[in-house]
């Protein structure tokens, strides 16, 4: 009850809000990260002929100290009181004169403004509110409790701990002070009684105010801002924001339904009910709905379909009849008291969703091992009961067979002719009404024996990492009968096997062995058989031969020599002698670099003779390159990088030419612009180069005489990346390179 309570409650302030609107609250999270420690929620309401302000503290502390201390309301002047007061505008002597009365009276009247109230607003005694009132004001019960029913917490031998005390009054007065703002939301008259309310009826029709709200609790108990709101001109003109705009209906179990409507600022609501079209209405609650915030135990209690629903929505839950039409109706109440038009609901009628009562299936008899009878019974034959089906199944938690079209509702037994046919398993008795709604027997076993085996496994494979660790796999068998499989090892094809399971396992695609490394056997031999229900064993599998694991790496590749020129260096590597090499990996890198960047990977079908021949053309550059070369075998062991040498390629002659690059990022790629001046009767081009990640600059493009500009359509979000273009001109010689442009892919 605490919990809901709390929920509503806190539901009650999120639709206050701030202290900068007066039509309609703000939403709490607007000011949370401004709000000062003890935060007043102040809103207004502008209804013509008067406006009300209606306040609330946001913590226990300062409502209390609020209603010992009371509040002040006061108003600035409009511009006609003003002139009116002082004429065009105010000397120096009226304002310091003001700044000096607004020090000395706390904030609460100035010369500039007026205050409201001739004497501090507090709540109603006990007294007042017993002569002004009816004892049988609910909501007026409730606010007298909150202000002055008997303290719950005192200081005894039994609670005399300090902390625990300090705890436990803080959680009293929180409650007390909930209790308070759900009696005042709606009720203006609770609100008054309260403390909480204020009605300025002395105002001129369109006009805009602003009005101060000032706590007089002394500012060495507690600091309570004062809280300033502006009033628009124009009278409170009621939007969707404060209206009931729909109201569902939806059905969430066998009993109850669910009415719902979309979350406003109202503040809490009354439902009606008709059974006969909208004729006739029945209120259903005499205490408001207010909206709640789905918690882990509404999940858990309601289910996450209303938890969801509830997290956007208020929500109703109702006990309704089948066949019977209904229509819901619901209004609400805003902070100010003032309702909303009410909203209706389309008919609605629930559908039959409860099962039939549960069979029983009392015996599953066989006889000569062929048929099998079913005896059951049913203690109630509902009105809309349509029969029984029979289901069948292997195993009592697989997927059930339906092996009977629909029985009448009085059967009670039924003979299986092909019992011995199915073999061994269960069967369930399902009851179904006219509504398709079932429930259903426990399952229960005929008994059937089973001499058939099962077919051999088939697809026995498996594979031996370099640790020795086997894994075998192989098909599941068609029959749904079967129990599991065994697995066996030899490390001789023609020796004895050895069951490697020690039982049945049940997965077929989950064995492993472990094998010893050192062994001089190249292989080790499995295969399985599997075994059924009834422990008939089958024949066994194909055998499969795993080869041992390969733990010794490959022979290195030889450096041989080396030629290089201006443009280009070609290398001459010894291939490696073993005889399961799986391919070369040729690295490249500049010599101020620490990792290397694979360039080539090279395969044995590919190589001719005994030798390795690559040739490259990297960018140009006075850095020198180096290259080294990596074997991998067939089990992926590496011989590690051998076989480096160091070249230099420093490009063809250069011509001084000047290259303005510039460059433009955009969505899904860059977009690279140059400019240049060089005139020749030979004929040219240029290059694009770019350095990817730091990985060294390659060429990615080209283009031909007078073209300026190239995309690279293929950098990613993130990379970063360097270019710069190039001429290539006649006779064989270069341009010097452009400035380089840095950019970050997006």
């Amino acid at each position: 009850m605490k919990n809901i309570l709390k929920h509503i409650c806190l539901g009650v302030l999120l639709l206050w809000g701030g202290n900068a609107s007066a039509q309609e609250p703000l939403s709490a999270t607007d000011t949370a990260e401004k709000a000062p420690l003890y935060e007043v929620k102040v809103i207004a309401r502008n209804y013509g002929d008067s406006i009300v302000l209606r306040w609330a503290p946001t913590n226990a502390a300062v409502w209390i100290m609020g209603n010992i201390f009371g509040w002040d309301v006061s108003r600035e002047l409009t511009s006609k009181e003003y002139e009116g007061k002082y004429g065009d505008r105010p000397d120096e002597t009226i304002l310091q004169s003001d700044s000096a009365q607004q020090t000395e009276n706390g904030g609460r009247g100035t010369e500039l403004s007026q205050r409201l109230n001739a004497k501090p607003i507090v709540p109603l005694t006990l007294e007042e509110m017993q002569k002004r009132y009816d004892s049988t004001n609910l909501y007026v019960g409730v606010a007298a409790q909150a202000l002055y029913g008997p303290a719950a917490m005192e200081v005894t031998e039994q609670n005399s701990e300090l902390t625990n005390y300090l705890f436990r009054k803080n959680q009293e007065q929180t409650q007390r002070q909930f209790l308070a703002y759900i009696a005042a939301e709606g009720h203006p008259e609770v609100a008054d009684a309260l403390g909480l309310r204020f009605v300025d009826r002395n105002i001129q029709k369109n006009t805009t105010y602003v009005y101060t709200l000032s706590s007089l609790i002394p500012t060495k108990e507690l600091e309570v801002p004062d809280v300033m709101v502006m009033v628009p001109a124009e009278p409170f003109v009621r939007t969707d924001e404060f209206k009931v705009i729909e109201v569902g209906v939806k059905q969430a179990d066998g009993y109850t339904a669910v009415v719902y409507w979309p979350r406003n600022k109202l503040s809490g609501y009354f439902i009606e009910r008709s059974e006969d079209g909208g004729k006739n209405w029945k209120k259903i609650n005499d205490i408001p709905i207010f909206a709640q915030d789905p918690d882990r135990e509404t999940e858990e209690v309601f289910g996450r379909e209303l938890a969801e629903l509830m997290a956007g929505n208020v929500v109703y839950r109702d006990s309704l009849q089948l066949k019977k039409s209904y229509r819901y109706r619901v209004s609400g109440f805003d902070a100010f008291g003032d309702y909303a038009p009410a909203k209706e609901s389309e008919p609605f009628e629930m559908v039959d969703l409860i099962p039939p009562g549960t069979p029983v299936l009392i015996y599953a008899l066989p006889t000569d091992n062929k048929i099998c009878t079913l005896q059951w019974g049913k203690d109630t034959l509902e009105p809309d009961f349509k029969g029984y089906v029979v289901t069948f199944c292997d195993e009592p938690d697989g997927v059930w067979s339906r092996i009977t079209d629909i029985l009448p509702p009085k059967t009670t037994q039924w003979v299986d002719e092909q019992a011995g046919e199915r073999g061994r398993g269960y069967y369930r008795v399902f009851a179904i009404d006219e509504a398709g709604n079932i429930s259903y027997s426990l399952a229960l076993i005929n008994n059937i024996e089973d001499v058939v085996p099962p077919t051999p496994p088939t697809g026995l494979d498996g594979m031996a990492d370099s640790n020795g660790i086997v894994f075998l796999q192989w098909e599941r068998n068609p029959e749904k009968d079967v129990l599991g499989y065994r697995v066996y090892f030899a490390n001789q094809e023609d020796h004895d096997f050895v069951e490697l399971t020690g039982g049945i396992l049940e997965d077929s695609l989950n064995c492993f062995d472990t094998l010893d490394l050192h062994t001089l056997s190249p292989f080790r031999y499995y295969y399985v058989v599997a075994e059924d229900n009834s422990h008939n064993l089958s024949e066994p599998s194909d055998t499969v031969a795993i080869p041992m694991p390969d733990i010794v790496p490959p022979g290195v590749a030889l450096l041989i020599d080396h030629t290089e020129d201006n443009e280009s260096v070609t290398i001459h590597w010894l291939k490696s002698t073993s005889s399961d090499v799986a391919s070369y990996h040729i690295y490249r890198k500049m010599k101020n670099q620490q990792q290397w960047r694979r360039i080539r990977v090279l395969y044995p079908d590919s190589l001719k003779g005994d030798t390795i021949t690559f040739t490259d053309s990297p960018v140009p550059s006075r850095t020198a390159y180096q290259y080294c070369i990596e074997v991998f075998d067939q089990s992926r062991l590496t011989s590690g990088k051998t076989g480096e040498v160091t070249v230099h390629v420093y490009g063809s002659p250069t011509v001084k030419v000047d290259i303005s690059l510039t460059s433009e990022v955009k969505k899904g790629g860059v977009n690279l612009k140059w400019s240049y001046d060089y005139r020749s009767e030979y004929d040219h081009y240029g290059v694009i180069y770019r350095n990817l990640n730091n990985g060294g600059f390659e060429a990615v493009g080209s283009f031909q005489r007078g073209e300026t500009d190239f995309t690279d359509s293929s950098l990613q979000p993130g990379d970063k990346a360097e270019y710069y273009v190039q001429l290539v001109l006649g006779k064989g010689r270069r341009s010097t390179p452009s400035n380089t442009v840095k950019v970050t892919g997006r």
